[in-house]
């Protein structure tokens, strides 16, 4: 699958915008499509009951009140949970991803899903699959397909998705591919796009450029002046906890 996009660099927001916001709450989603965001980059996980909620830790206790294991939880009980940084007297809960890409959906803001159900060692592997494929069933039924990438530190997580079903959606990946667990194939042969941890170091640019990988950079890249050096080595989309400043500086650039 291929995609063009429509800028020389496109800005997604990292867990929404965590700036404004509590990460990967409706309201910090909300708020990264109201900034102009092209793209939302979020996390999934699996609760107890199997229900795909979007979260970066797999405990609750550093964006919560609650505490305990997302993986030891029923649906039900985390939405009792209320997320740090809620205004007082209001309840934000954890949201499911199909809240998020019924958001999307009605926007048109493509979705960088973070799959953290990891195969660990041989550990796991039931529940990553089953996280992979609940989140392929949601992203059909409401038609997300087309708008969709799929991002994973663990290898295995890409390489089933894209086995099952060869060329159909966008993979994100991490460069060196030392970064990531599991690699059994060449990532050169999936990935759409990979995140350049040093992203000061241009001969990793110009080594994916000549791969056909666009080259992404990440929420390390907070001022001007970084945009303007990623920009310069190839950088296509960089992840941003505050879009709405990320925009206003590469509109500052002129490529916006």
């Amino acid at each position: 699958m291929e995609l063009n996009f429509p800028y020389k660099m496109m800005v997604a927001g990292h867990k929404g915008n965590c700036v404004k916001k509590c990460e990967n709450t409706m309201p910090a989603f909300i708020a990264a499509v109201e900034d102009g965001a092209d793209m939302i980059e979020c996390d999934v996980r699996l609760t107890k009951d199997l229900v795909p909620v979007l979260m970066h830790d797999d405990t609750l206790e550093r964006t919560t009140l609650g505490t305990g294991k997302i993986c030891e939880m029923t649906y039900e009980e985390l939405l009792q949970v209320n997320t740090k940084r809620s205004p007082e007297g209001v309840h934000v809960h954890i949201p499911k991803l199909e809240e998020l890409l019924i958001l999307l959906r009605d926007n048109n803001v493509m979705l960088n899903l973070e799959i953290k159900e990891y195969y660990k060692n041989g550990e796991n592997r039931e529940r990553c699959e089953k996280c992979c494929d609940l989140c392929v069933e949601l992203i059909e039924k409401y038609g997300m397909g087309d708008k969709m990438v799929f991002n994973s530190f663990d290898a295995y997580v890409l390489e089933y998705i894209e086995e099952k079903h060869p060329k159909k959606y966008l993979h994100h990946g991490f460069y060196p591919y030392t970064i990531m667990g599991n690699v059994k194939r060449n990532p050169d042969e999936y990935l759409f796009c990979a995140c350049i941890f040093d992203d000061g170091n241009k001969a990793l640019y110009d080594e994916l450029i000549k791969k056909g990988i666009q080259p992404w950079v990440g929420a390390g890249v907070k001022t001007k002046e970084h945009l303007e050096k990623c920009l310069e080595f190839g950088a296509r989309l960089v992840t941003t906890d505050n879009p709405e400043v990320t925009l206003q500086q590469l509109s500052e650039l002129g490529v916006r």
